[in-house]
């Protein structure tokens, strides 16, 4: 089974009382909620996770604030085309500034139609799968320490 190696990232900001998560909306291979990600770039996971932010939602890397390695990694399987695959991701934190806006119009994959920064409970019930939900609630409890 061929494995792929990436990064997930909770990408927040707190522009008022609370703080507020990205969620992209997926409509390449499917429909659905997600946190941002991707593959692993030239085998270093915090350059991985400034390529993905600039591609997916066109975020700079003078507007992060903060990278913080959560230490956890979730990982996932699925067949295709008759092929087993396994995803492990290793999960970061990221603070933006919080006059930050997500811009999927340039993705170069066309992977997502749109992306909110939205509140702790929205976020959570529009997540599409469940591993993405719990990266999401080991990240605010890493950020409220």
């Amino acid at each position: 089974m061929e494995v792929e190696k990436g990064v997930i990232i909770v990408l927040y900001k707190k522009p008022r009382r609370s703080n507020r998560y990205a969620l992209l909306k997926r409509k390449k291979n499917w429909e659905g909620w997600e946190l941002p990600k991707g593959h692993l770039e030239e085998d270093d996971h915090r350059k991985t996770v400034k390529i993905e932010l600039q591609e997916e939602t066109r975020i700079e890397e003078e507007q992060i604030q903060e990278i913080t390695n959560m230490e956890e990694t979730t990982s996932w399987e699925y067949e295709q085309d008759g092929e087993e695959f396994r995803k492990e991701y290793r999960a970061f934190a990221v603070k933006v500034d919080d006059d930050v806006r997500i811009d999927t119009s340039q993705n170069p994959c066309d992977e997502h139609e749109q992306g909110f920064f939205l509140g702790e409970e929205d976020a959570k019930s529009l997540l599409t799968y469940e591993n993405n939900v719990e990266v999401l609630e080991k990240a605010q409890e890493l950020i409220e320490e």
